[in-house]
């Protein structure tokens, strides 16, 4: 019996040594070190995709990391971007692409990205991606990202959830807000009450102390405020409304987005009464807007009824304004109906001028850049004088490409186009970039001297040239874009 055992215990450890020495072989220790690596592995914070923006997954190949440091967090800053560059901006942060070397794993890009992506009024694609992120409890800017992200979506209980699962600065104002009304939101109005006073003495904020104060006590809200997830999330608990001028007026861009916009509407439009009626309340619409954000805003409020106007093929009262606000708000079809409806010399309120500016807007926005239209946009501008916006339209167009003549290289040389404001440097490494084909890249350093320039984006010149380093680059999309927001801004510099 005891013989029994012995043989048993022998063999047992037998198998043991063998399958010792297994593990310890060349392949099986490589499989385990590869099982360790990939468990180890740190996150890209880049890497999940808000939507496909037609951007292949090597976006940020040979992107310079200090660059993407420097440009992606002034994104989530308060300087406005016109709708163009939003939109650029837009595109390249919801590309699902791995970040540059100590870029795309480190997590305060990654809340960079974030509160980017919620700033540019993205936030139902950031809550998805900050959904898969890691880290956020022990990191305030991606908690901040997570939470704000989750408030403007709607989703309070998530918010709420980021808010208890924190672990650092939790005495910071905004966590004390949000706190506050979590325990609102939770049935804990003492506890509320003295979170809100603890986040009134940290930090001062007049509007969130009148929507939360009406919360606890019942008193008159007044009007919604809209410009921050935590008001937001305010506002909607006091059913207030959100479509006031008040509360318009007082949304930041990462709220905008869930605005319902103002404006035309064609529903039971039909007759040519009603037609004529909704065109004079689209002109005084589009008219009273000032900047090309706000008429970009105006023309797709406008949107629907300018394609019906266009169909019918009526006489207008101002078919350029029209035309320039079909290809605004995207619809070049219709842009080119009415375009086509024009005789020269019978065209209300238009020269000659504004209708080579039309056809190179309707030819930048279709991705046509048409020679005799640039010959006849370059003409334009020599007869016209420096003063002429056909000279900024033309140097705008010929960036997308074009072929001119030896008439229009000559008189395109004498154009006085005014100094550029963008850094000769950036430009250079822009140009570079473009040249490399480095789109990540070349996407950062317009962005770069979008800042700079504010809501009304680069004048003609610096925006020329980032259009053509964006068509260089691989990014003709956003380069059209860029170009025909230029050509529609002619028409506020006059």
């Amino acid at each position: 019996m005891r013989h029994n055992r012995s043989m048993v215990l022998s063999k047992r450890l037998t198998q043991a040594a063998a399958l010792s020495a297994l593990l310890l072989t060349p392949a099986v220790a490589g499989a385990q070190e590869e099982v360790k690596v990939k468990s180890l592995a740190a996150p890209d914070y880049f890497s999940s995709p808000v939507a496909d923006t037609g951007l292949a997954g090597d976006l940020w190949k040979d992107t310079a990391p200090d660059i993407m440091r420097d440009v992606v967090p002034k994104l989530a800053g308060t300087k406005p971007l016109s709708p163009a560059f939003a939109n650029l901006a837009k595109r390249l942060l919801s590309t699902g692409a791995n970040g540059p070397a100590g870029v795309g794993d480190n997590i305060d890009m990654g809340a960079a990205r974030g509160m980017a992506l919620v700033a540019l009024g993205e936030a139902k694609g950031a809550n998805a991606i900050l959904d898969r992120a890691t880290g956020a409890p022990g990191n305030a800017p991606l908690s901040l990202a997570t939470a704000e992200a989750a408030l403007i979506t709607g989703d309070d209980d998530k918010a709420c959830r980021t808010q208890d699962a924190l672990t650092v600065d939790r005495g910071a104002a905004y966590w004390l807000r949000l706190r506050a009304f979590c325990q609102l939101k939770a049935g804990q109005a003492d506890a509320a009450q003295l979170t809100f006073q603890l986040a009134q003495n940290a930090t001062k904020d007049a509007d969130y102390a009148r929507l939360m104060g009406a919360a606890l006590a019942g008193t008159a809200p007044g009007a919604a405020n809209l410009k921050n997830g935590v008001n937001y999330a305010l506002s909607r608990r006091l059913t207030l409304d959100l479509q006031s001028a008040a509360a318009i007026a007082s949304a930041s861009p990462a709220l905008k987005a869930v605005l319902k916009p103002a404006g035309g509407d064609l529903a039971g439009v039909s007759s040519g009464a009603d037609l004529t009626a909704q065109e004079a309340s689209d002109l005084a619409f589009l008219r009273q807007a000032k900047t090309v954000p706000a008429f970009v805003e105006a023309a797709h409020a406008s949107a629907a009824s300018i394609a019906a106007l266009a169909a019918a093929g009526a006489p207008l009262q101002d078919p350029v304004l029209m035309a320039r606000a079909a290809v605004a708000a995207g619809d070049v079809t219709s842009a080119q109906t009415i375009r086509g409806h024009l005789v020269q010399d019978s065209i209300p309120g238009a020269g000659p001028a504004d209708l080579a500016i039309l056809d190179a807007l309707i030819a930048a926005a279709s991705g046509k850049v048409d020679n005799q239209v640039l010959g006849n946009l370059v003409a334009r501008g020599a007869s016209g004088g420096p003063k002429s916006p056909a000279q900024p339209a033309a140097v705008l167009l010929s960036s997308l490409g074009g072929t001119m003549d030896a008439d229009a290289r000559t008189q395109f040389a004498a154009f006085d186009l005014g100094k550029p404001a963008a850094s000769a440097a950036r430009v250079q490494v822009l140009e570079d970039a473009g040249t490399a084909k480095r789109k990540g890249e070349a996407g950062l350093l317009a962005l770069s001297i979008a800042l700079d320039a504010g809501a009304t984006g680069p004048q003609p010149v610096d925006r020329a040239r980032i259009a053509r380093a964006l068509n260089h680059a691989g990014l003709a999309a956003d380069a059209r874009a860029i170009v025909v927001e230029g050509l529609l801004s002619l028409a506020f510099t006059k």
